[in-house]
């Protein structure tokens, strides 16, 4: 019923993987990798489905070299060779910013190098890790929202061309926002003091946002209840359209004071779950939220400004879900990940 995914508690994402460039490549769109090195090589890509490569980042820690280039229709074009930017076994971050001739490419705060379009950057349609690696996240940030993860220039600044890659550890969000949840906001330019991440209008967070979820996973939402707000919904999708089958439904609805809980598969809602609102709900109308759903191994937990609300027994396995969705009465300011 499910494919053969490989899911492990030590990084988030099995590899092989590729996530769709939905909205596509274009000028400030930011793609950031999170991982380690474990063997001799492995390599992110930007390509389409047929195997055309728009960027193709190989570190060679066997050669100790790390080599870009581009593909069409099978045949690679010239290498450009650069000094490794990473090491086997030490975690690293990385952004590659799209501009309108070429990628820019950082690792850990660092500019590595450019690589110029050999062919029209609309020609990727998705990221691909593959090889040796423990791979923790990818995330697209898309140029048509108007504040990047780190602030409002787009992730440009003048000293480095980059907004700087999320500190270790830290949730990473969808929506270009960044928040802490208990944690320090990531850091702007460097030598200036950290400073909050700012607030975004709701309408520029997809409703729909990737992200992959396996045991041990964190997703975090932060936004707002409004003022007589009857329900809202969070759904664990398993694939990036509202008709894709849900792992996890949750429904709190204050018009009748209960969390209602559910999963869909193949297209049928299974048996509801009900439960009254705790003694001293700290979720409700008019005010704002900072929800935690954690993963376990059997269960999900809801957790509201650190309060357990809601615990549900998986019908479907964690590591199929796909994109995290919300629905309803509520403002959402950011979605994110840890």
């Amino acid at each position: 019923m499910y494919p053969n995914v490989s899911v492990g508690m030590n990084y988030g994402l099995p590899v092989p993987h590729q996530t769709p460039l939905s909205s596509g490549l274009t000028p400030s769109t930011q793609i950031h990798v999170s991982g380690t090195p474990t063997g001799s090589r492995f390599e992110i890509n930007l390509k389409n489905y047929q195997d055309d490569f728009l960027l193709h980042f190989n570190p060679r820690f066997d050669d100790n070299i790390l080599v870009l280039n581009s593909a069409e229709r099978g045949s690679w074009a010239n290498e450009e060779r650069h000094p490794l930017p990473m090491y086997r076994g030490q975690r690293f971050t990385m952004i590659i910013l799209a501009t309108d001739r070429s990628i820019r490419i950082a690792v850990n705060n660092a500019h590595v190098c450019e690589f110029y379009f050999r062919a029209p950057m609309h020609i990727a349609q998705l990221v691909e890790v593959k090889g040796d690696i423990n791979l923790e996240s990818v995330q697209v940030y898309s140029s048509s929202h108007s504040i990047s993860p780190y602030g409002p220039s787009m992730g440009m600044n003048m000293n480095m061309g980059y907004a700087p890659p999320p500190p270790t550890m830290q949730p990473t969000f969808g929506g270009d926002f960044n928040a802490g949840f208990g944690f320090p906001s990531a850091p702007p330019p460097p030598f200036d003091p950290p400073a909050p991440a700012p607030f975004m209008e709701s309408s520029s967070v997809p409703s729909i946002q990737s992200c992959r979820i396996t045991a041990g996973s964190r997703i975090f939402v932060r936004g707002f209840i409004p003022h007589g707000a009857n329900r809202f919904e969070l759904n664990f999708l398993q694939g990036y359209q509202d008709s894709d089958d849900v792992a996890f439904h949750f429904n709190p609805r204050f018009d009748q004071r209960t969390i209602v809980k559910n999963y869909r598969q193949n297209g049928q809602w299974g048996q509801e779950e009900n439960q009254p609102f705790p003694m001293h709900m700290p979720l409700y109308p008019g005010t704002p939220i900072d929800l935690q759903i954690t993963c376990g191994m059997d269960r999900y937990m809801v957790y509201m400004n650190n309060v357990l609300i809601a615990e549900y027994f998986h019908k479907i396995p964690p590591g199929y879900v796909m994109a995290v969705q919300y629905k309803g009465d509520i403002q959402v300011s950011g979605i994110g990940q840890m």
